[in-house]
């Protein structure tokens, strides 16, 4: 029987930073871009400043950070989605 690697992909690892790993469908070390959507806790912090009294606009600062949003990693190579981060 000849030894045959596995990728072993750990669920959780992900973050909001770019990681290294090998993707489970063109098997290719990659790098991961992330894209950021907004996700709860976007919306939490909006609704938050709205009724502490930031209204004219200022409640909408939630949605320029990307701190604040759910970060989406995929593949660069086969556009694959490997996993996703939620805040909350």
């Amino acid at each position: 029987m000849a030894n045959v690697q596995v990728p072993v992909v750990a669920i959780g690892a992900f973050g909001d930073s770019p990681v290294q790993m090998t993707c489970p469908n063109c098997h290719q070390t990659v790098v991961t871009k992330v894209d950021f959507s907004s996700g709860v806790l976007t919306y939490l912090f909006c609704g938050g400043l709205f009724f502490c009294g930031f209204v004219l606009g200022c409640c909408l600062i939630p949605f320029c950070f990307d701190r604040l949003k759910d970060a989406k990693h995929t593949c660069p190579s086969c556009k694959t989605i490997l996993g996703v981060y939620k805040r909350l």
